[in-house]
């Protein structure tokens, strides 16, 4: 079977884009069971937890920590992030991602072009991914564990594109769910036929999740399944396919798939931010750069205001709505 892991990183900011980020794996023996495929075990001593890994200078090539995109990041930085992504292309036979543009060539629907009419995203291939410890090629090792990884992608939606979503939609929760439904639909139309478990960090607070099921997939059945403490399960049978879903609290944590989904998205948003702030900096050079987080954020835009004004661009251009 198939097993997809998605999730998102950004969701929360009021600056930058809001990435959504989705693996997917092929899976030998396997079928959807009550709870989700434990990957971790198939992969142990190839990845491990944020936690386990040493954070020796360089450190070893082997485990590659995978999880929680923030628990990565806070332990490993920004490194982290890109050597759980190159160990995932690793595994699927290719090279890892150089920088942001290609990143988004070789593991996006979308293109560097996409993002060419935002002044600061004009040069994606300056946001270069950090260096780390190479693996070198995994695809044999994964394959002798019963794993095959193959696909990686990540869907960046910028501030306007946000904004006049909500405007149409008007929830945040809604235009998320409509993002990852255009995610993970895309992946499943690459392997079609194929039985799936798929992995969802779970969308805010949202509890019942049959009703977003029926309206991506409008002509299947969908009902309930038991679910495990802090998820919630459902069963949607097509003609040609029998799929599982796992909305997850936690989900980045609880599953690898959906750990390596949120590596990804961070990956992607950290390299858009570094362009965003690069782009202000070069005008200012004493301003201090930003996450985009809320308080933060507000500092910023206060200060780049003169920047906005005398470039004749609208402070919505950078701001989200909500």
């Amino acid at each position: 079977m198939l097993q997809l892991g998605v999730d998102e990183a950004g969701y929360g900011p009021l600056l930058g884009p809001i990435v959504i980020g989705a693996v997917a794996l092929r899976l030998e023996a396997a079928e959807p069971g009550p709870e989700p495929l434990d990957l971790r075990a198939r992969l142990a001593g190839l990845v491990c937890r944020a936690g386990e890994a040493p954070r020796t200078r360089p450190p070893p090539a082997l485990p590659v920590p995978v999880d929680d995109s923030k628990q990565v990041r806070a332990r490993h930085g920004l490194g982290g992030l890109a050597r759980g992504v190159g160990a995932f292309a690793a595994a699927a036979d290719q090279p890892p991602p150089a920088n942001l543009e290609d990143l988004l060539r070789r593991f996006s629907d979308r293109a560097a072009g996409d993002y060419a009419g935002v002044p600061w995203f004009g040069d994606l291939a300056a946001a270069g991914v950090p260096r780390y410890p190479w693996t070198g090629p995994l695809e044999g090792a994964f394959r002798a564990r019963g794993v095959s990884a193959l696909d990686l992608r990540v869907l960046p939606v910028d501030v306007a594109e946000w904004n006049g979503d909500l405007r149409r939609w008007g929830s945040k929760a809604r235009v998320l769910g409509l993002y990852c439904a255009t995610l993970l639909l895309s992946i499943l139309d690459r392997h079609p036929g194929e039985d799936a478990e798929v992995l969802v960090d779970r969308h805010g607070g949202r509890k019942d999740y049959r009703a977003y099921l029926e309206g991506i997939f409008p002509f299947a059945r969908v009902w309930d399944r038991p679910a495990a403490p802090g998820a919630w399960s459902y069963d949607v049978r097509l003609p040609d396919r029998r799929l599982v879903f796992h909305f997850l609290t936690g989900g980045d944590r609880r599953a690898l798939a959906v750990g390596w989904a949120s590596m990804a998205a961070k990956l992607a948003r950290e390299l858009f931010m570094a362009r965003l702030n690069a782009w202000f900096t070069a005008r200012r050079p004493d301003l201090r750069p930003t996450a985009g987080y809320v308080q933060d954020g507000r500092r910023f835009l206060l200060e780049v205001d003169p920047l906005l004004a005398a470039a004749g661009i609208a402070p919505e251009r950078i701001r989200r709505s909500r």
